[in-house]
């Protein structure tokens, strides 16, 4: 499956949004980096390091906490994917924002945005937060995507996930929570476009 830009954009502007945050909650962006190899549409997943925080170890877009000296979500975003990932944006186009989304347990309400990057981004990894780089085929996660799924139905979303192993390797990546319903909500406006 290969995506370009412009159909992406597509995609932000036909998925529903929440625009405002959860009161409350601690504010955090992410960044869906998009690029292109072997003529199919990959996305740039993180494993963290094991040892930090509640979200030790788990798959995750890049991104983090916003920090007060952010000028918006998206500078949170590009600001995380730099310090951990080594990708500034010189190395990618900026297409737009999905809205914002909450963790069910950890009380985060993170901003989605979304990027290009014309070729394979290079990287240079931040050790401390970021165990590895995973990069996966849009195309592998929409064949687990689940059209009749009611992001209202809480106990189903709760338990969604998708499963991703490189190909000769038996390691499973295993996107859940956040990361899976992120991942999902995109999903679905590629299903709605296609």
């Amino acid at each position: 499956m290969l995506l370009k830009p412009e159909q992406i954009k597509q995609v932000i502007g036909n998925v529903s949004k929440r625009k405002e945050p959860i009161k409350g909650y601690i504010p955090a962006a992410v960044l869906l980096l998009f690029f292109e190899k072997e003529q199919q549409s990959h996305l740039v997943y993180i494993r963290r390091t094991h040892g930090m925080n509640i979200h030790s170890g788990h798959m995750a877009f890049p991104g983090g906490k916003i920090d007060p000296e952010d000028s918006s979500s998206f500078a949170t975003a590009t600001r995380e994917t730099r310090e951990e990932i080594g990708v500034d944006e010189e190395q990618y186009t900026y297409l737009g924002e999905m809205g914002f989304f909450d963790t069910l347990i950890s009380s985060h309400d993170a901003a989605a945005h979304l990027a290009w990057c014309p070729e394979q981004p290079k990287y240079e990894v931040n050790d401390f937060e970021v165990a590895e780089i995973v990069e996966i085929p849009l195309e592998l996660l929409y064949e687990q995507f689940q059209c009749d799924l009611d992001p209202a139905d809480f106990e189903r979303m709760k338990y969604l996930n998708f499963q991703y192993s490189r190909p000769g390797s038996s390691e499973v990546f295993n996107l859940w929570g956040l990361t899976a319903r992120i991942t999902h909500h995109f999903l679905q406006g590629v299903f709605e476009l296609l």
